[in-house]
């Protein structure tokens, strides 16, 4: 009943603050690593939509639309 304590090593030494490492765990990832890969891929989304839309302004300016026929029908 209540939370549970559970920690996670990154890395266990000989002494008690330093020393020779006896364990280091090599899936550790730093809050900080995770929180750039989040930012970098947030701005992947951004530099994804300006793209798409100087594409599509290039496709306008490439394709512009037709005079249409019957434009000036109910004037």
């Amino acid at each position: 009943v209540g939370p549970r304590f559970c920690l996670n090593p990154i890395k266990i030494l000989s002494g008690s603050f330093g020393g020779q490492p006896l364990y280091e765990n090599p899936f550790y990832v730093s809050p900080n690593q995770i929180r750039a890969l989040q930012k970098r891929k947030k701005a992947g989304k951004y530099v994804t939509k300006v793209k798409s839309k100087t594409r599509r302004k290039m496709h306008e300016m490439e394709n512009p639309p037709q005079a249409d026929e019957f434009s000036g029908m109910w004037k």
